[in-house]
């Protein structure tokens, strides 16, 4: 799971670089249905997750851009039961110790080639 936490977080930073105000993360698909998985993620990211309660969030999107194109400014979100899931402070700062000696070695693996 660290592995993937650590890929994620690689991508995850260059999202914040774009969105540096973001402090939750709405989480949605296969990883919402174990409870390990969500702490970890919210534990490593430091930030809140929010996972909507809704199984076909595909088909939510899709909604949603139907009521853009018919101009409505509802939020379907509100309307929406949230399972939330908040970060670990402790465990955070053991993932970003981690999370740096990861991305230490990946340098240097890189420098071999």
């Amino acid at each position: 799971y660290e592995g993937v936490l650590f890929s994620l977080m690689h991508h995850l930073e260059r999202m914040q670089k774009r969105f540096p105000q973001a402090n939750l993360l709405r989480v949605t698909g296969g990883p919402t249905q174990s409870p390990i998985w969500l702490q970890m993620l919210a534990d490593f990211t430091g930030m809140r997750l929010e996972i909507p309660q809704i199984e076909e969030t595909g088909c939510l999107g899709a909604a949603l851009m139907a009521m853009q194109g018919v101009n409505e400014s509802a939020d379907v979100f509100q309307a929406q039961s949230m399972l939330h899931v908040e970060p670990n402070p402790a465990y955070f700062a053991a993932y970003q110790a981690k999370y740096q000696r990861y991305q230490q070695l990946t340098t240097t693996l890189k420098a071999m080639l």
